[in-house]
Parts: C-alpha cells; sequence; structure tokens
C-alpha cells in the first residue's frame, strides 16, 4: 500500500474540479498567463461559452472564477452543475408538460446557487430568494431521480428570474452577478439543449453576466442563438505546442503530489515531459496517467518505469477512443457518424505513419490536412472527434496554388501508442520528446477525406433514426412527429433508460476495481451502482473505502451524461 492515505491520494488524483475544496483547488492548481485572461473573461460583463473538449479544465476555470469573485467582493458569483440534466430526459417521453418541468429545474437551481453563494460570503440572503428556494431542493432532488413531479408553487420564468437576481445583487450591494454553469449544455438532449439556450439568452443584462461550459461538437444550439453574437466563444485547451506547455504540467505536478510520491520520480523526470506530452493538453488525462505511473490507481506502491509509463499512454488512447465510441449510444442518431469517425481516425494515422517515415526528428508532423471545403457532413465527424479529443482545429492555412487546407492534430498518445511518429524499432522517451517539441510546425500531411473513407463516404453518413413502432416506416427526419405512411404519432427510445442498463465494464474503472466489484457485489449495471444507496454493495469490496466508492458512483453519473 502506498504511505499515503486513500482520501489524501484520491484527492490529490481527483479529476473533477467540481469536488475539489477551494483550498485543494487553489493549491494545487498551475495557472497559466491563457487560464489568467480566461479567468478575466469570466469574472467580467457579458455572455461567454467556455469551450473545450472532455478533462480540458472547464470546470477548474469556472470554480476559479467562482472562488475569486467571492474573495474580490464586488460581485455575487453563482455556481450551478447541470450533470444530472440527462436524468430527466425520460421525462420528454412521459408527460407532457416535460419542457416547463425542465426549464423550473434549470432555473431553480440558479437560485439555489444564488442562496447558496450568498451565504458563503456571509452576506444575508433576501427573503424573495428564500421564498423562491423553500421547496426548490425537493423539487431538484424528485426531477433528478426521474419522478414526475407537479409544478413548484413559486413557479417562476427566466424574465422573472432575470430581475430577482438583479434586485438580489443590488440588495446585498454588489454591483454584477456572474452565474458560472458547468455541464450546461453538453449533458442535455438536444431538446433540452435548445431549451437550455432559449433561457441562457433571456438570462443577459448590464447586470447578470451568464457564462456556460459546452463542448464542440455536439453542442445543439437554439434557433434564436447565433455563437458569437449571443454570446463570445472562448476556448478552453492548453496547447502542448506552446513553449511554456511543459513548464506548466510540471507545475501541476510540484503542486499535486506530495514529496514521498515525488522521491519516486526522482532521476525520472522525462517521464513526466513523456505524459504531459502524450495528454495532449488535457489536465484530467495527464493526472490519471500520472496516478497509474505511480502506482496509485490499484493501491499499490511502485517505483515508475518507461514500460508502466507506455501501459499508462496506451490505456489513455483507448479511454479516448471509447469516450468517442461511446457517443454512438449516447446521440443513437449519429451512429454512423461515428463509425465513419473511427476510420478517420485510423486512416489520419496511418497518413501519419507513412508520411513520417524515414523523416528526421526535427520535421514529423502531428497534424492531417484536408482541403477547403469541408462538407457539412465531415464537419461534424471531425467536430464530434474534436469533443473527445481525439483532434484539434489547427486552423487553415493556404499554399498559394495548391489551395486552402483545413489542419488537425491529431492526439499525442494515438500516435505514439501506435507508432506513427516514425522512429523506428527502439527508440528512447528521450527520441518522442525531441520528436513531439523540436518538430517542424509547419509540416503537415494532406490527404482528401475520400482517400481515407471511400467516395461513398457522404451516402454512409446518414442519420440513424427510429422507424415507426406501428408500421416499420423509416422516419424522413429527426423532428418528424408523425408517420408519412400510417399517421401515427412517433415515439422515440428514451437514451438515459438505456445508458443506465450498460454494463459497468464500460465505466472507466481500474482492472482491480472492476473486479473486486463483480466478485464481491451484485452490481452488473451502471443503473445497479446508482441504485446503490450510501454505497452500501460497493464499500464491501476489499480496499474500497468512502473516497474510492464515492468516485465510483461519480464514474457512473458521468457515464449517464454526454
Amino acid at each position: 500500500m502506498s504511505v499515503v492515505g486513500e482520501p489524501l491520494l484520491a484527492s490529490i488524483f481527483e479529476e473533477r474540479a467540481e469536488y475539489l475544496s477551494k483550498d485543494e483547488l487553489a493549491e494545487w492548481t498551475a495557472v497559466t498567463q491563457a487560464d489568467r485572461a480566461t479567468l478575466s473573461k469570466l469574472k467580467g460583463p457579458g455572455a461567454k461559452l467556455l469551450i473545450g473538449p472532455r478533462g480540458s479544465g472547464k470546470s477548474t476555470l469556472l470554480r476559479q472564477a467562482y472562488f475569486e469573485i467571492q474573495d474580490e467582493g464586488k460581485h455575487l458569483s453563482v455556481y450551478v452543475n447541470y450533470s444530472k440534466s440527462l436524468a430527466l430526459e425520460p421525462l420528454f417521453h412521459k408527460t407532457a408538460n416535460a419542457l416547463q418541468l425542465f426549464r423550473q429545474w434549470v432555473l431553480l437551481k440558479i437560485a439555489l446557487g444564488a442562496a447558496q453563494s450568498l451565504r458563503e460570503c456571509q452576506l444575508e440572503v433576501p427573503d424573495g430568494l428564500k421564498e423562491m428556494t423553500s421547496a426548490a431542493s425537493a423539487f431538484i432532488k424528485q426531477m433528478e431521480a426521474g419522478a414526475i413531479v407537479d409544478f413548484p408553487d413559486n413557479y417562476t420564468t427566466p424574465t422573472e428570474l432575470l430581475h430577482a437576481l438583479e434586485a438580489w445583487t443590488g440588495e446585498s450591494g454588489l454591483k454584477r452577478c456572474v452565474l458560472l454553469l458547468d455541464d450546461a449544455a453538453h449533458a442535455f438532449s438536444s431538446e433540452q439543449q435548445r431549451e437550455f439556450f432559449e433561457i441562457f439568452r433571456e438570462l443577459r443584462s448590464r447586470t447578470i453576466a451568464p457564462k456556460a461550459a459546452v463542448y464542440p461538437g455536439i453542442t445543439s444550439y437554439s434557433a434564436n442563438f447565433h455563437v458569437g453574437h449571443e454570446a463570445e466563444l472562448v476556448e478552453c485547451w492548453y496547447r502542448p505546442d506552446d513553449e511554456d506547455y511543459l513548464t506548466v504540467m510540471r507545475e501541476i505536478v510540484s503542486r499535486r503530489i506530495p514529496k514521498t510520491l515525488l522521491q519516486r520520480l526522482k532521476g525520472r523526470e522525462e517521464l513526466i515531459d513523456y505524459l504531459a506530452l502524450a495528454s495532449f493538453g488535457l489536465p484530467r488525462g495527464f493526472l490519471v496517467m500520472l496516478s497509474q505511473l505511480l502506482g496509485v490507481e490499484e493501491d499499490e506502491s511502485h517505483n515508475p518505469t518507461r514500460s508502466l509509463a507506455d501501459k499508462a499512454i496506451a490505456d489513455h488512447a483507448s479511454s479516448v477512443r471509447q469516450i468517442f465510441s461511446s457517443l454512438a449510444e449516447k446521440l443513437p442518431r449519429y451512429k454512423r457518424f461515428v463509425e465513419l469517425g473511427g476510420e478517420l481516425e485510423r486512416g489520419s494515422i496511418r497518413q501519419l505513419q507513412t508520411f513520417n517515415s524515414g523523416r528526421n526528428s526535427r520535421s514529423k508532423a502531428t497534424v492531417i490536412a484536408y482541403p477547403e471545403p469541408i462538407d457539412s457532413k465531415l464537419s461534424r465527424i471531425l467536430s464530434m472527434l474534436e469533443y473527445a479529443g481525439i483532434i484539434r482545429d489547427a486552423h487553415k492555412v493556404s499554399r498559394g496554388v495548391k489551395g486552402v487546407f483545413r489542419r488537425y492534430t491529431v492526439h499525442y498518445a494515438l500516435l505514439v501508442e501506435s507508432n506513427a511518429l516514425g522512429l523506428g524499432r527502439s527508440f528512447s522517451v528521450a527520441d518522442i520528446i525531441s520528436a513531439l517539441t523540436t518538430r517542424d510546425a509547419h509540416a503537415f500531411s494532406r490527404v482528401s477525406p475520400a482517400a481515407l473513407l471511400g467516395k461513398d463516404y457522404a451516402d454512409r453518413c446518414t442519420l440513424d433514426l427510429l422507424p415507426c413502432q406501428n408500421c416499420g416506416a423509416p422516419r424522413f427526419s429527426e423532428d418528424a412527429q408523425f408517420c408519412m405512411k400510417c399517421g401515427r404519432q412517433l415515439r422515440s427510445a428514451s437514451i438515459y433508460e438505456e445508458l443506465i442498463q450498460s454494463p459497468i465494464g464500460k465505466l472507466a474503472l481500474t482492472e482491480k476495481k472492476l473486479h473486486g466489484l463483480l466478485a464481491f457485489t451484485a452490481i452488473r449495471t451502471v443503473n445497479d451502482i446508482l441504485m446503490d444507496e450510501e454505497n452500501v454493495q460497493i464499500r464491501r469490496v476489499p480496499h474500497i473505502g468512502p473516497v474510492w466508492s464515492a468516485r465510483i458512483r461519480r464514474y457512473a453519473e458521468e457515464f449517464v451524461s454526454v
């Protein structure tokens, strides 16, 4: 066993910032110059959308902005987490007023967040806010449990809440109210997403500044919401090719890892840089690989080695691919897009393997480029790959008469795991680090999508819509309400209810934790974990204490959100 206790270790390697305390967040977070610029926008006026793939640090920045606004004492900060939103999705198949109930859920969570923030700042909670939130907690809990509920007595609208927030902010002697909406527009079904952005539009004024975390590729904006006009898009993703990138990642290690663990890395510092580059700028992935390198994930203590680092990177590459492939279950209408996306990823890696073969270490490429214009179907596939972090938009470049190309950097862990850098059969960690840090920034491999996917890819790239339950006729669009053949009303399957029946093997569990759950409990599905009150069954597994049991539950909750 490690010399560091389970609660401390679990906090040190906690991947999600919303579960860290204020002190832990301040002590363990390395803030770059780019982060400081982003924080300034999050704390300032105007509507903002914080965009980045899973694990890029959106929650960290939102939580940091929340605490900094509180400490500065000039404005009211309201942090709201909507991670349980998909649990409301079955209501849309059961009740006619689901959209109105969903709207109340969104608004009342903001009101509760405002009351909590005022209490944390030791300010008086206005009577109107007390009245609005008197029964809000019970309503929200019932909604998130999937229960069919009545409208709350204190029914409110976005406009009413906007005016109320303005009044409460003024009564508290504060100038502005900043709404920090985490896990907001990416965890909802498309219908919920569109409704959320209608609410978001209405919660803006000179005094109220809404901010929301979104994903690239899978967020559905409402017809009236125009990104760039309604809200500024702010990127959240460290760039691994920045000059100070490794310095920042090393600082995360020095801040986060206790001396007892750092001692084991003495003389093997190159492994830190190796994992940092392989994380592709995603802090969550970096922390997971680092914990695996040090033996923390399996509750063991061992010295870090190259082979352990290679395994951590291979596992991380597999995890990134799993995030993407899971979209076929979470967004079933895009199942064929996901299938083609997998082909595109594999084809891109083969293309880079060929391109890099025989090139010296300073001229390796990590970027694939497609000729402009890019059609809408390919654009959707690329955006979904970006959501998972498999690729990253490296912007357009002109090559004169050769044309204009849209460039995408491929995740470094995928390139390392498949030896797509063309480093030969036997290469050192130093060789990989050199290839990724001293490569030619202008080198990229040009390829047409048809060369990777086949000329018929556009015909294969169609929405996978459920047929009519009555006559079996295909749907002509995802928005169709009635069958064009028999006239019956069309129904949609509940994504949430299908996800909770998934086997626990689909969760991000270590082999030992998964084996322990299967051997010592009756837990077999994600729903079994969610239904395990107080984590009683999970705690039966040897070496799983209160912190790890809570983490396993969070893995299940995260699985049933996009």
